[in-house]
């Protein structure tokens, strides 16, 4: 550069500006996902099911008392739908007296930010919680299910086929719920665990 009498121009530096939120939601669970009763703390989110020949979208809901799985959807479309569905069955299976004081959390995906969305919960006295921005752990709670649901049940089939799909994660869901054991739930399945909470509060 020097023998050819080439300089390197420097680029003008320009000021960042924060970007300021999309929507007005607080972060209310703060990654406490500790609740002494059911239907108190529920987490949501969206994750990819893949087979050999495309793919599928699980929409599912976790109670954070007893980790058991609320509801869910599957869908071919990551639309909105796929979670409005997913919220109105949880509704529907959990009426309000027992789920009064309810929080559900989620991430920042659009989906959970959509005014639509935002009103179904009002509309069913559901306090909305939503994560930090980029801040993945604060939704530890479904996520974990995810990866559960995954490794010990769709890595392990061998050439997925996407028709395949709804059968293979309604099946480990009700397996998962009834008979899978955990450690943390004084080595009871998530719903029996739920059962002898909501025997004793009603």
């Amino acid at each position: 550069m020097l023998i050819n009498n080439i300089q390197a121009t420097s680029r003008r530096k320009t000021h960042g500006y924060p970007k300021l939120p999309h929507h007005d939601i607080p972060n209310l669970l703060r990654r406490n996902f500790n609740t002494d009763r059911p239907n108190k703390k529920w987490s949501i989110d969206i994750s990819y099911i893949f087979a050999h020949n495309g793919l599928k979208y699980l929409c599912a809901i976790k109670d954070m008392y007893d980790k058991s799985i609320i509801s869910y959807s599957i869908s071919s479309f990551i639309d909105l739908k796929l979670v409005i569905d997913t919220v109105n069955k949880a509704i529907k299976s959990v009426p309000y007296k027992y789920r009064k004081e309810l929080i559900l959390h989620s991430d920042q995906g659009w989906h959970f930010t959509n005014w639509q969305y935002r009103q179904i919960l009002i509309d069913n006295k559901i306090t909305q919680s939503i994560s930090a921005k980029g801040s993945s752990v604060d939704n530890v709670p479904i996520e974990s299910f995810f990866s559960c649901l995954k490794s010990e049940c769709i890595y392990r089939i061998n050439k997925l086929d996407k028709n395949d799909i709804e059968d293979k994660v309604s099946k480990f869901i009700n397996y998962y719920n009834n008979e899978r054991l955990q450690e943390k739930l004084k080595e009871l399945t998530p719903i029996e665990f739920r059962s002898l909470a909501l025997k004793s509060l009603f």
